[in-house]
């Protein structure tokens, strides 16, 4: 089994309980949660939850919120291990600036992507990459973890920055609508363009 840091079972816990409770309830959930039980194994999931789900209707649901964070839990830790297995991968490309400079105007073109969507939407969005990286052929060979943002996309080859920066653009129209999705593409090409001038934006689109 990957060894999880409290951070990334914390994702996993908040993710697992996100569609139960309103943001407000999670937030306090999670720092008892990272206070009393974040040291400790999977196996006390149970008398945790049974120690939050104070109210009837919480208690009916106490075992589908048991189902969906031991899920949650699972997927991050395939992904460490995925991650452990492709360290050797993960550096920044040392071939000279122009590859290394594609890459960070390649990462930030992302980032400017998901610091545009909406904290409530968040999570849901970072699973829909995830889902969809997995079904697609190009890129299901790579990991995404939300908070290693970095490390998830050294591991991509040049060739798949376009692949993966399309996918993001199909969840952002599904989200936001194909309007604001070509306003903010827009706005991110050409802020890209000024700050990386040596790079070709058309190989991202």
């Amino acid at each position: 089994m990957a060894e999880l840091t409290i951070e990334q079972k914390k994702l996993a816990v908040e993710k697992g309980l996100a569609q139960f409770m309103p943001d407000t309830v999670l937030q306090r959930v999670l720092q008892y949660w990272e206070s009393e039980y974040g040291n400790q194994p999977s196996f006390v999931l149970n008398r945790f939850l049974s120690e939050i789900c104070t109210n009837d209707e919480m208690r009916l649901q106490r075992k589908d919120m048991l189902r969906q964070v031991l899920h949650e839990i699972s997927v991050v830790e395939k992904q460490q291990r995925l991650k452990v297995k492709n360290d050797k991968s993960v550096a920044v490309p040392k071939q000279g600036e122009e590859v290394v400079d594609s890459f960070l105007a390649f990462y930030d073109f992302v980032m400017a992507i998901l610091k545009s969507v909406a904290r409530n939407d968040y999570l849901e969005f970072v699973e829909e990459i995830q889902l969809k990286m997995k079904k697609h052929r190009s890129l299901a060979e790579y990991w995404y973890v939300v908070g290693s943002e970095r490390e998830s996309l050294q591991q991509f080859s040049p060739q798949n920055y376009a692949p993966m920066i399309t996918v993001l653009y199909a969840i952002y129209c599904d989200f936001y609508g194909p309007i604001k999705a070509d306003q903010l593409y827009a706005l991110i090409k050409n802020d890209i363009k000024q700050r990386y001038p040596e790079v070709d934006v058309k190989q991202f689109l």
